[in-house]
């Protein structure tokens, strides 16, 4: 009986607990299907050349309705947040209103329970920088696209479907895995990447007609592979622009490392670090577990250094290593001598210089730290502050002076912020 009694709590418990979530399913049901009710609502706003994340503000506030955006749009289009859209809705339904914003600036929404998302569409985010006008009327051609067909004979041939879909555009190249240039994915045989392609071909063919953006974005589902545009002064000559399909270690190795970018960490916790090189680079960076105990704070710094310079730069200073695997990039700790596990480094910066790395005045910063000072130049480096600090206090603490005396003025000494101690060797500065 005792037994029994102390068990009817935890069994209410768990029976109040399972009773609640049908009530919160069906909570969450009913703001989803009160927000697609607002969504075929009518709208009526007039937008003229306003900033785009004001157009959002504005949209939201008429249509009564959450609109989160994805701060990556921005970070995408070729003018940002200022980024500027002309629209003159007239009784149209808050759905069509919305893809007519979206679908020119390769952005798409998505509904979450009583939000609507707006996030850059996969070709957009995979071009890894701000796209050119041009790329962006090849995402809309490609969205709005006439409905692909089978050949009048022969198999299905994608790049000539597409090219077909957009008014026989033949200055459209389509560029996939197995053609002459570039090479099949690395990891993935020819021969691999071959029978994966005819078995996406073969399944898109049966589901036709489809628009030319949704038969890619099916093709690189089947086949997991990533699709892109580039346009312009991009293409590589291309008059009429380049769809590119390829791995997500492709994309990486052979586009996203060679990017430059620009960072600015003194003595952060390195998973900020990660967080910015993520943001900076569109690539996802995977620790090995403990690694942030192990490296707690870094330091790093690059003025338009490629990625790889940068990680490079990281790895020297730190000893933090770094493998891209099939969609993203591990960082790990590098072996010390002997094979043994390297130890986190943990000293004080003391000081910076910069030196000449190579050609176009190409900098790197080096960061000096206490354990690289011999004991002498420690001394004296420590009989120097302190000295500057004594005559600091000399200054502060002496009486003033009467105000008919003029006061002569000797050398100023500047002190500045005591730093917080680095756990880690900071990484050199990439600079192009």
């Amino acid at each position: 009986m005792i037994a029994a009694r102390h068990a009817m709590p935890a069994l209410l418990f768990c029976m109040l607990t399972l009773s609640a979530l049908p009530a919160r399913a069906a909570g969450d049901a009913e703001a989803d299907i009160a927000l697609q009710r607002a969504l075929d609502q009518p709208l009526t706003l007039v937008l003229q050349k306003t900033e785009l994340s004001e157009a959002f503000k504005q949209i939201a506030s008429a249509a009564k309705i959450s609109l989160q955006v994805d701060p990556a749009c921005y970070d995408l289009l070729p003018y940002g947040p200022t980024t500027r859209v002309s629209v003159d809705f007239k009784q149209s339904k808050l759905r069509d209103a919305l893809d007519e914003v979206l679908i020119p600036l390769g952005l798409q929404k998505s509904v979450s329970g009583n939000s609507v998302l707006i996030r850059p569409s996969n070709p957009l985010l995979h071009i890894g920088r701000r796209a050119d006008w041009e790329e962006l009327k090849l995402i809309k051609d490609l969205w709005t696209s006439a409905d692909l067909k089978m050949p009048a004979a022969g198999p299905f041939n994608l790049p000539d479907a597409i090219r077909a879909a957009l008014d026989g555009r033949k200055d459209l190249l389509v560029v996939m895995p197995g053609d002459p240039a570039p090479s099949p994915a690395p990891g993935l045989p020819p021969a691999a990447a071959s029978a994966s392609s005819e078995k996406a071909l073969e399944q898109i063919a049966r589901q036709l007609p489809m628009s030319a953006y949704r038969a890619l974005e099916m093709y690189c589902q089947l086949t997991n592979q990533i699709w892109f545009v580039e346009a312009g002064a991009q293409a590589g000559g291309s008059p009429g622009g380049t769809i590119h399909i390829m791995s997500p270690k492709q994309w990486i190795v052979q586009r996203q490392l060679a990017k430059p970018i620009q960072i600015a960490r003194t003595n952060e916790p390195l998973e900020v670090v990660v967080a910015d090189l993520t943001h900076a680079s569109g690539i996802r960076f995977v620790p090995e577990p403990g690694l942030y105990q192990a490296v707690p704070v870094v330091s790093l710094r690059s003025d338009n250094g490629t990625v790889k310079q940068t990680l490079e730069a990281l790895a020297g200073a730190t000893r933090i290593a770094f493998e891209v695997r099939d969609d993203s990039i591990l960082l790990h700790l590098s072996p010390g001598p002997g094979g043994a596990p390297a130890p986190a480094r943990s000293d004080t910066i003391v000081g910076r210089i910069s030196v000449p790395v190579g050609p176009n005045g190409l900098m790197m910063d080096l960061f000096i730290r206490e354990m690289d000072l011999s004991p002498d130049l420690n001394e004296q480096r420590k009989r120097h502050l302190q000295d500057a600090i004594d005559g600091l206090q000399k200054t502060w603490t002496a009486a003033p002076s009467l105000p008919s005396v003029p006061a002569s003025s000797g050398p100023g000494t500047a002190v500045g912020p005591a730093t917080r101690p680095a756990a880690t060797a900071p990484a050199t500065q990439a600079t192009r």
